[in-house]
């Protein structure tokens, strides 16, 4: 099979129609058609059945597309890092992270990495959104690296930082003024959690769990903000990150201790495993890795 009939059925594949997609490759139909039919000789299988004038991937091309849609991603880096080397491209770094530590972590990190004058001619291109997201990005190659709090086999991780977590309260609550609260002082709150997809709520029900406690969970929320509203109008408390919408007249922020511990969650800075990332990248990484991670 050659190159051109992967990106064929690609562009097929998504346009489901064999005139506009030959269009948009600026090919005729016929030798649209053709490189499609020599690739399902080549493969034994048909990738797309007519149903009066509608194209559609058959069982065949539904699982093939995956696999030609990362061999071509891959080519497409491949290419990017060698023009990169060559100086014929920008610098580009693409850093991934969540909201929690935007207004910390990350602008210490950038401001230290850019001392270096051999490091001034990088960009980067930042990317904010929720942990699992940047994971996610991460192993699909639409980020060199990024700051997550999870770890998995197909990647590589350095710890950077461990994030304390804090018991927001409405202003005038009960357990305001303490100096720290444990998870028995607030086992019975009515509490404001972050849905069942982000690490935190996994961390936070862990270790309600660890307690014997059922938490009374009262909303879930998508990040941490929603959360912060709901308690300011006095619905609930809430476990979260230092996060800038703390600063609220409605809301107190209370450290919590575990068994006479800081409860902190660790924050990694992620990179592919058996995907080569860019010069620049790598650059940046170990700048990253030699200034900031913890020691194990």
């Amino acid at each position: 099979m050659t190159l051109l009939q992967l990106q064929y059925f690609q562009a097929l594949a998504r346009v489901l129609h064999y005139t506009h997609t030959a269009e948009e490759l600026h090919i005729s139909q016929p030798s649209l058609s053709y490189a499609i039919s020599e690739l399902e000789k080549e493969l034994g299988v048909k990738l797309f059945y007519k149903e009066k004038r509608q194209v559609e991937t058959t069982v065949y091309g539904q699982q093939f597309l995956p696999y030609v849609e990362k061999a071509l991603s891959l080519l497409e880096e491949g290419r990017s890092v060698l023009e990169q080397m060559s100086g014929r491209s920008d610098q580009i770094v693409r850093l991934g992270y969540f909201h929690s530590i935007s207004a910390s972590l990350i602008p210490a990190i950038v401001e230290q990495f850019y001392q270096v004058e051999d490091n001034q001619k990088i960009r980067f291109s930042f990317t904010e959104a929720p942990s699992y997201d940047i994971f996610t990005k991460i192993k699909n190659g639409e980020l060199d690296m990024g700051f997550c709090l999870h770890q998995a086999d197909w990647a590589k991780s350095a710890r950077i930082m461990r994030q304390p977590l804090y018991l927001a309260v409405p202003s005038g609550h009960h357990l305001s003024g303490r100096r720290s609260v444990s998870f028995e002082d607030f086992a019975r709150e009515p509490q404001i959690m972050l849905d069942r997809s982000s690490n935190l709520r996994s961390l936070v029900d862990q270790a309600f769990k660890q307690h014997s406690i059922i938490p009374n969970v009262v909303f879930e929320v998508r990040e941490c903000n929603a959360a912060l509203q709901y308690v300011g109008l006095k619905f609930g408390i809430a476990i979260l990150p230092q996060v800038p919408a703390m600063d609220s007249e409605k809301v107190e922020v209370l450290p919590i201790y575990d068994a006479d511990r800081e409860f902190v969650r660790n924050v990694y800075l992620t990179w592919p495993d058996a995907r080569p990332i860019s010069p620049v990248a790598q650059t940046a990484r170990d700048y990253i890795v030699e200034h900031f991670a913890l020691p194990d």
